[in-house]
């Protein structure tokens, strides 16, 4: 599964879908929160030049109404590189959701018997407003252009033409440069994929991270394949294993998985398949340097990730046999 299609898996979900909007790129603002959401075809086409038509594919589309009539359409776009064309393709994703719309208000029109001819609608009929957020997960920040107008050379006389050149600015969400503040407003499973991001860095937040006992994970198949994906971390493969056996026992009187319930457990079948190995030599690479029980602790709890307390237990499996 590669990863963009994983991605998609995830915020498809409404709550996670309405949670970026409403959270991130509408700034804690409740636009989209209580609406009924249709999902809507990603594929678009548009003519080019030569008159030829030209397919579009969309990441996620979503729109705010029912039976064809809409009253705002959302759209996500996935980046996990810097593409120095995103604007231009934005305005092209966007074109399409409008060209869709007219061709639909014509046919309607043509079918009630009340066509536009070449003006394809009638003046009262108005599209639905299209927006596009574009999520990027990247490490490195976002250097590539943001605007159309970064695209464009305005070198020389082209200053001159700047005001009468169209912009068309993109909503770039840059995920792993979020704030603790922004980062804090979202309410799905994203929060944790976002709080990773912003502490890719940092192992100890990590840590912290992986700890969590707050958030009842709501997608934990699609969560962990996300985070499989942005961390390359095979443990996340193997807990969705564990969930889709029935392993993974939820404690009675909770709704259900968090990373703190995650974690313990594959700390746990980690040691039993394989972590056990690693544990061992380390703790013997600790004694042979000289170490303290304390030292090779903290080694093997920053190593293999693990929480205080799992680190300790590892520790004194070995420290008094090695």
């Amino acid at each position: 599964m590669g990863r963009d299609t994983t991605q998609k898996q995830l915020e498809e979900y409404d709550d996670v879908f309405i949670d970026i909007f409403d959270n991130l790129l509408f700034e804690g603002r409740e636009v989209l929160k209580g609406r009924r959401l249709t999902p809507l075809p990603g594929e678009g086409f548009v003519r080019d030049h030569d008159g030829k038509s030209r397919q579009r594919n969309r990441d996620i589309l979503k729109a705010d109404g029912e039976h064809g009539v809409y009253r705002l359409i959302c759209g996500l776009e996935n980046q996990t590189g810097v593409e120095n064309t995103m604007p231009e393709r934005v305005m092209g994703y966007e074109y399409a959701s409008y060209e869709r719309q007219i061709r639909g208000i014509a046919e309607k029109n043509r079918m009630e018997g009340r066509p536009a001819y070449a003006k394809r609608i009638h003046g009262e009929q108005k599209l639905a407003p299209v927006v596009t957020a574009v999520l990027y997960y990247g490490a490195r920040e976002w250097d590539g252009p943001k605007r159309l107008h970064d695209m464009l050379d305005f070198s020389g006389d082209g200053e001159q033409v700047r005001p009468y050149v169209a912009d068309y600015p993109m909503n770039l969400i840059d995920l792993g440069r979020l704030s603790p503040q922004v980062r804090g407003r979202l309410t799905s499973d994203f929060r944790l994929v976002a709080d990773y991001l912003a502490c890719r860095g940092e192992p100890e937040e990590r840590r912290r991270l992986k700890e969590n006992r707050n958030h009842v994970i709501r997608h934990p198949e699609e969560f962990l394949d996300v985070m499989r994906e942005i961390t390359s971390d095979v443990r996340y493969e193997k807990i969705k294993a564990r969930i889709k056996e029935n392993r993974i026992q939820e404690e009675e009187g909770k709704e259900g998985l968090t990373m703190y319930d995650l974690f313990a457990d594959a700390e746990h079948e980690g040691m039993e398949k394989g972590i056990e190995k690693g544990v061992r030599a380390v703790v013997e690479l600790c004694r042979e340097m000289g170490l303290t029980v304390e030292e090779a602790r903290q080694k093997v709890e920053k190593k293999f990730e693990m929480s205080i307390q799992a680190s300790s237990d590892a520790v004194g499996r070995y420290w008094g046999s090695v």
